[in-house]
């Protein structure tokens, strides 16, 4: 009976003998009104006004 790795080796799944390329990440610039939209900061606000909800 084979073992797994060795199942693994002779069907050439392993990982250093993949070829393996990492694409380089891009750094993306974001703007200042592009990050408060990403936090959450630039939200519509909604208030109660005699028992209906209604934006700022």
């Amino acid at each position: 009976m084979r073992t797994i790795q060795s199942e693994i080796q002779r069907h050439g799944l392993l990982s250093n003998q993949m070829n393996t390329e990492v694409a380089p990440k891009l750094k993306e610039k974001l703007s200042k009104r592009d990050l408060e939209e990403l936090m959450g900061t630039r939200r519509q606000t909604y208030k109660r006004v005699r028992g209906a909800y209604r934006s700022k």
